[in-house]
């Protein structure tokens, strides 16, 4: 095979490449500080069809990364430690991907899988709505590769699809029927714990783990079954603030504690009632002013007229 290095200098930085018999394109490396890389089609008139392992490794500055439609293959590890990484465009088919091609990369929330039907203009642009059907699918196929880490079900191909969301859903009951402690024996005989973990501190990451992927499922109901729906909601009821093990509520906070539409779903459910209501307002420091302000209007609307109407009476 005829092998031909160069790199292509682009406004967003170097990218390597490889020109392999005059018929694809292997990208190789990428270099450069913008938070966004657009991948282009073709270099040299030669299509763009793989991204080697390791590409992007570490590319720590980057948010955003769209790949063309050329696209055929993706190597292990290729946007690995990438822990800003926010949104990645992938065409919408079948293609070979490596193994942990998102590893360690915490922020990515959305993957979008993009047709010849979308529009150019969308393609890499704003980042549509977590309440309209693409951003749902684009949160799923993120959490396959994030949340529920499942190599198989990071399929651009099948993404959304009725099979895939029946897989995915299946995956993550058992995640969520799993028992809190199972595990922790097994991490200790391999020595993979960290210094001064405990069996205390495992159970409650792992219930942390749930309270995300219940958290995740709820903000992102695409052919969620009302029975899947129910033991998500009880899950995160059974853990708010005032039980025994508070995580939906330490998650809820620490993490999505800027985010009102995830605090509306917490309320929705039933996780903010009169008895947590005050206790919740006393985690809440002046950081958190915004939600703790619609915590209070919340009450407001939802509690305290409630409890007015519940009180009058039509007996004689």
């Amino acid at each position: 095979m005829e092998r031909r290095k160069g790199t292509l200098e682009t406004m967003e930085g170097r990218i390597g490449y490889t020109a392999e018999d005059g018929q694809r394109i292997r990208i190789t490396d990428y270099s450069g500080m913008d938070t966004e890389v657009w991948v282009p089609e073709e270099i040299e008139g030669i299509p763009v069809k793989i991204i080697s392992k390791k590409t992007f490794l570490s590319r720590k500055q980057l948010r955003k990364v769209v790949l063309p439609e050329t696209v055929e293959e993706i190597g292990d590890w290729a946007f690995a430690y990438c822990t800003n990484l926010e949104s990645v465009w992938l065409p919408k088919k079948e293609m070979k991907l490596g193994s942990r091609i998102f590893m360690e990369c915490p922020n990515v929330r959305k993957v979008f899988a993009y047709g010849p039907e979308t529009e150019r203009g969308e393609i890499g642009g704003k980042l549509p709505s977590g309440k309209g059907e693409e951003g749902q699918r684009a949160a799923l196929l993120a959490a396959s590769a994030g949340i529920l880490d499942t190599e198989y079900l990071m399929d651009p191909a099948e993404a959304g699809s009725e099979s895939w969301i029946h897989k995915w859903d299946a995956k993550m009951n058992a995640v969520m029927e799993e028992e809190d402690g199972e595990g922790y024996t097994k991490m200790i005989l391999c020595g993979e714990e960290d210094y001064g973990s405990s069996m205390e501190e495992f159970v409650k990451n792992k219930r942390k783990g749930k309270v995300r992927l219940a958290l995740l499922r709820l903000m992102n109901p695409i052919g969620l079954a009302e029975e899947d729906e129910r033991k998500l909601r009880d899950y995160l009821t059974a853990h708010t603030k005032g039980c025994e093990s508070e995580e939906s509520w330490e998650v809820l906070l620490g993490e999505y504690g800027h985010e009102q539409e995830y605090f509306e779903k917490f309320a929705d459910i039933g996780c903010v009632t009169e008895e947590n209501f005050d206790a919740m307002l006393t985690d809440m420091t002046g950081e958190y002013a915004e939600m703790k302000a619609f915590l209070i209007r919340y009450k407001a609307e939802k509690m305290e007229n409630k409890d007015f109407f519940d009180g009058l009476s039509l007996d004689l």
